[in-house]
């Protein structure tokens, strides 16, 4: 083998293809997904690590940089979502571990030459639970969070022989209250839409993106809009990305009408029964006690998800000083006190 890693600044052809078929991709290594963040953030943003032997792809680590202030992090995705590494689908664990060894390189070198401020790759797929895949410590850190997915593999109806009484009596209650659910249009896209902006000004949300990127995700091929009616009225929606594999539960809006006749919950537990997926992946809590609670009433089980968190690497006064107020500000997130 004569493997060999670079940086793109672009996605061509044969790695759109190569992302779509790849072992660890996911919704948000995918086309569609791509095509929604192109409509609002600059065509120069993108990168891509590939790592080649010969004319064949191995491996790929699609991102975009994020940009403020003069400085640059790069995102392998928006913060959050999974975003793999990707290895060729017939590539054994020795081929894995041998592009994943020049990968995270050619990720160093790329942060070196273009001044990097840090970013984030959140782990998924095989380098997710494979250590071997993992990067080393001149990269950044490694840390970990906590994601909460419901097990289908055994089937939906093991899935509510596992709740217990008081889970079921919510769920159940949604209905009795008058709660419909429905598959989501455009125009139920748009009334979600207001329920998340409502949302995102009570938590102090400085940037949203707009209602055009999440029309563009539930164009055909792209997401799903799940929604609960009260009276006529969306009182709860949520974009959910199915696959076979995994339902990822993404972006919601919710009112405050929706809380007590218990239509986020209902709403759950319809995507859980319709989706048809290994697993339902109900996101990240933040470390959020009530939020936890609440996913592990509805049987999602704890899943231990590893992020890169890559170091800065300035180049200027200015920058090792925006550097230094981010990762000062992570850190008092991370300790609960306020940023």
């Amino acid at each position: 083998m004569a493997l060999a890693a670079r940086c793109l600044a672009d996605r061509p052809a044969e790695v759109a293809r190569f992302l779509a078929t790849a072992a660890g991709r996911s919704f948000s290594t995918g086309e569609a997904f791509e095509c929604a963040l192109d409509l609002h953030e600059a065509p120069r943003d993108r990168r891509c690590i590939v790592v080649t032997d010969g004319e064949r792809l191995l491996a790929a680590l699609p991102g975009r940089l994020e940009r403020r202030f003069g400085g640059a992090w790069f995102r392998a995705q928006p913060h959050g979502t999974p975003a793999g590494p990707v290895f060729a689908a017939d590539a054994d664990d020795a081929l894995r571990a041998s592009a994943a060894s020049l990968l995270w390189p050619a990720l160093a070198q790329a942060a070196r030459d273009e001044g990097w401020l840090g970013g984030d790759v959140t782990l998924h797929g095989p380098a997710a639970s494979a250590r071997a895949l993992w990067p080393g410590s001149s990269l950044g850190t490694m840390r970990a969070d906590e994601a909460h997915v419901i097990d289908l593999a055994d089937g939906v109806e093991r899935w509510r022989a596992s709740l217990s009484n008081a889970s079921r009596r919510m769920i159940a209650q949604a209905s009795r209250r008058g709660v419909a659910f429905e598959s989501g249009t455009m125009q139920d896209l748009e009334e979600t839409y207001a329920l998340f902006l409502s949302q995102a000004r009570h938590w102090g949300l400085s940037r949203v993106r707009p209602l055009s990127f999440y029309r563009a995700l539930l164009e055909p091929g792209g997401a799903r809009l799940f929604v609960a009616r009260l009276a006529g009225r969306v009182v709860c929606g949520v974009l959910a990305f199915v696959a076979p594999e995994e339902t990822y539960l993404w972006w919601s809006g919710s009112s405050p009408d929706a809380r007590p006749v218990r239509a986020y919950p209902g709403t759950i537990a319809r995507i859980v029964e319709e989706c048809g997926s290994a697993r339902v992946n109900l996101g990240f809590s933040g470390r959020q006690a009530r939020l936890t609670d609440f996913k592990e009433g509805l049987g999602a089980q704890p899943l231990t998800v590893p992020i890169v968190e890559l170091a800065a690497r300035a180049r200027t006064p200015w920058h090792a000083l925006l550097a230094a107020a981010r990762d000062g500000v992570r850190r008092r997130r991370l300790l609960g006190s306020p940023a």
